[in-house]
């Protein structure tokens, strides 16, 4: 299924592009202000926003850059709700979509951080998995002896064996409800029940690199399971709140449910309206019938503003005053893995190297509605934009070219505008 393709395959997608310049730090945002003591730097940015903004229909975004985890520019760009012709602000909340997987990622490095790296090799499922059959029997005896192989590097590095194909069962929960006779739709539990016990993986575990939400779904998890808490709540303890985060939460469905300070999501008119995931026969835009937050909690639930998202990946790699890892475990996270020369991902991340520079990034979106993109990189710079319309046309065919587009539009654009350099070419 097309749909179910994009949503896979968007946030894998890689980072082009350098950054390589040094600017003045600027302070504190008031709430609806944009504020730089680089002024050059500030109309740059604000240029490329105006023709992204100009280019493609999207209602409203908003971008946070810092320098050695202090900010040096925020601003909102058009409106966050449409209706009311609220602007968006630099306090503006937007689903993040596939950027919690690098959220996920860190909470699990920061709860073994004790047992690394023997951890990563850790079975996750069987009799002294991760997520014992003791504690989880709809688990146990799945239909696929493989995986029992499975381990935690498998889920951290999308190589567990699921996503060869174009099914995505975070996406399928009325249908996975039905089949498990459970109320839709279906949660994240549910879920895993239902594909280790009717269905088998594509590859065999630690063979190839298959993007694959569901296996983030496991690792969440897996996070309740360590902690004992439940994996918002976690999360938030582990990682947010240490980093400075206090308002990011995993999002509800309806627009009326949406947080204070969220934006509203706006689908591509052109596109059908499709069968609500609670299963009672209503349809409506994808944004708000389309997904079930709560069951993506761990691969794409959460909402948080582009501040959120930099101030996370400032801690993330020790670039903040508050470090939520060990330099040894930094150092594991960016680390690739040797055997799959074409597998960018290290645990979380997207890692790549540019102009002498190591890079870390995640793109995520939720078709049509939203878009994001967060990159960290060692030389101290990080920068998050979100928007709420991932603006790809109908019908889907053609929607992969004009993805492409987009990203490369906001990647390199915005690079090239922050550090006023032209775009050169990926290091080998």
């Amino acid at each position: 299924m097309m749909l179910s393709h994009i949503r896979r395959l968007l946030p894998a997608l890689p980072v082009r592009g350098a950054l390589c310049a040094a600017f003045i730090a600027a302070g504190a945002l008031a709430p609806a202000q944009a504020q730089s003591l680089d002024e050059a730097l500030a109309q740059r940015v604000d240029a490329q926003m105006a023709q992204l903004l100009g280019k493609y229909p999207i209602p409203g975004a908003s971008i946070a850059v810092a320098y050695k985890g202090e900010f040096v520019y925020q601003r909102g760009y058009g409106v966050a709700v449409v209706e009311s012709n609220t602007p968006a602000t630099p306090q503006t909340l937007y689903r993040i979509a596939s950027i919690a997987k690098p959220v996920t990622a860190v909470a699990v490095l920061k709860l073994f951080e004790d047992e690394l790296p023997q951890a990563l090799e850790r079975k996750v499922f069987g009799a002294d998995g991760l997520l014992p059959d003791a504690a989880y029997p709809e688990f146990a005896n799945p239909r696929d002896p493989r995986v029992l192989k499975i381990t935690l590097r498998d889920l951290l590095q999308h190589t567990a064996g699921w996503g060869a194909t174009d099914y995505d069962p975070q996406y399928d929960l009325v249908d996975i409800a039905r089949t498990m006779n459970v109320k839709a739709p279906a949660s994240a539990r549910d879920v895993i029940a239902f594909m280790l016990k009717q269905r088998s993986l594509d590859v065999p575990p630690g063979t190839e690199f298959h993007y694959s939400n569901f296996g983030y779904n496991i690792l969440g998890r897996i996070i309740e399971h360590k902690s004992g808490k439940p994996y918002e709540q976690a999360v938030q303890e582990l990682v947010f709140k240490p980093a400075g985060v206090d308002d990011a939460i995993v999002g509800a469905d309806k627009r009326v449910q949406r947080a204070a300070s969220e934006a509203a999501y706006y689908d591509d008119p052109r596109w059908p309206a499709v069968p609500d995931q609670d299963g009672g026969g209503a349809t409506g835009p994808e944004s708000y019938f389309g997904f079930h937050l709560a069951t993506m909690d761990a691969h794409g639930g959460w909402v948080a503003s582009a501040a959120d998202l930099v101030r996370f990946a400032d801690a993330a790699q020790g670039t903040a005053k508050t470090a939520l890892l060990k330099p040894q475990t930094v150092a594991l996270m960016k680390r690739r893995n040797g055997a799959m020369p074409d597998n960018n991902n290290g645990l979380g991340w997207v890692v790549t190297r540019m102009d002498g520079v190591n890079i870390l990034s995640h793109s995520g979106a939720l078709t049509t509605g939203s878009y994001g993109y967060l990159q960290a990189r060692e030389d101290g710079w990080s920068w998050a934009v979100l928007f709420n319309r991932l603006p790809i046309p109908y019908p889907p065919e053609k929607a992969m070219a004009d993805l492409q587009a987009f990203q490369t539009a906001v990647q390199r654009g915005l690079m090239a505008a922050i550090v006023n350099k032209p775009d050169p070419a990926p290091a080998k």
